[in-house]
């Protein structure tokens, strides 16, 4: 059982118990059952897209039609989403969010 199921089984049990037990189980739940907070995030791996980078991505797909998805994220360093969202023009570009 997830601590998220626990909680709201508990919570439930407090609404039907008496009073003082119910603000006693409601306090424990409050205090002690929750998810602690991630001690460190890891970084990303992918190198961040530029339009320089989508022009490369799309000239190297242009020049490799070959090329599976996977393999022009690997040559870029960036994620598949990343590599498809480009070559389907997905992607806004810089100009277009701004306007």
């Amino acid at each position: 059982m997830s601590i998220i199921t626990a909680r709201a089984k508990l919570l439930a049990i407090a609404d039907r118990a008496p009073t003082e037990l119910g603000v006693e189980i409601i306090d424990i739940v409050e205090q002690e059952m929750f998810r602690a907070p991630p001690i460190r995030k890891a970084r990303s791996k992918s190198t961040s897209l530029t339009e320089g980078m989508r022009r490369r991505i799309k000239r190297y797909a242009h020049e490799n039609p070959d090329a599976t998805f996977h393999e022009i994220a690997t040559h870029h360093n960036v994620s598949i989403g990343r590599v498809s969202e480009t070559l389907n023009d997905k992607y806004p570009t810089r100009k277009a969010a701004i306007q």
